[in-house]
C-alpha cells in the first residue's frame, strides 16, 4: 500500500503556484516533491499535484494507493467522478483519469489542513526556491498562502 499527500498552492487566485507530494510506503517515507508550476489558480494547481503524484507513483507499486489531500473539491469530485466544467480542468481531468486507470484501487481521503502542513510547507517552498533563483517579484496578495515553520518534532507529527 502507497500513501500520498498533495498540496497546491496559488499565492494569488490566480498567482505563482506550487505542489507538494509526500510518498510512504510500508510506514516509511520515500519521496518528498517540490515543484513550481507557473501561475494558476488554487484549484488548478491542486489537480496538478495529483497528476504529478500519480505519475511518480507509477514507478512503485501499481496496486493500492491512498492519497490524502486537505483540497475537499478535489477528494469530492475524484470520488464522484464528476464531469468538470472549465475546459482547462478537463483537459487535466482526462490526464488523471488515464492514469487512475493504470493504478488497481485509489482511495481518495480528505484530511484537515493541519495534517497536511508538511506538504504545504514543500509546495510554498518550490515557489520561494523559484524566485529566489530567478530573482522575479513576488505575488504574495492570497490569503490562501501559508508561511510554516516547522522543526523536527512537528516533521514528524505531520506523519503520524
Amino acid at each position: 500500500m502507497i500513501y500520498i499527500h498533495i498540496d497546491g498552492v496559488s499565492r494569488g487566485n490566480p498567482g505563482a503556484s506550487g505542489i507538494g507530494i509526500t510518498i510512504h510506503q510500508k510506514n516509511k517515507l520515500i519521496l518528498i516533491y517540490g515543484e513550481y508550476v507557473g501561475i494558476l489558480t488554487n484549484i488548478e494547481s491542486e489537480y496538478i499535484a495529483l497528476k504529478r503524484a500519480l505519475e511518480i507513483c507509477l514507478k512503485f507499486d501499481k496496486k493500492n494507493i491512498t492519497i490524502f489531500s486537505d483540497c475537499l473539491q478535489v477528494v469530492r469530485e475524484r470520488k464522484s467522478k464528476t464531469r468538470l466544467r472549465k475546459k482547462e480542468l478537463r483537459i487535466l481531468m482526462r490526464q488523471i483519469i488515464n492514469l487512475e486507470n493504470k493504478f488497481q484501487n485509489i482511495a481518495y481521503m480528505f484530511i484537515p489542513r493541519e495534517k497536511n502542513f508538511f506538504v504545504d510547507k514543500v509546495a510554498n517552498d518550490a515557489v520561494n526556491d523559484y524566485f529566489n533563483t530567478h530573482d522575479i517579484i513576488k505575488n504574495t496578495g492570497s490569503s490562501e498562502e501559508s508561511e510554516l515553520i516547522l522543526n523536527n518534532r512537528d516533521v514528524r507529527k505531520a506523519f503520524d
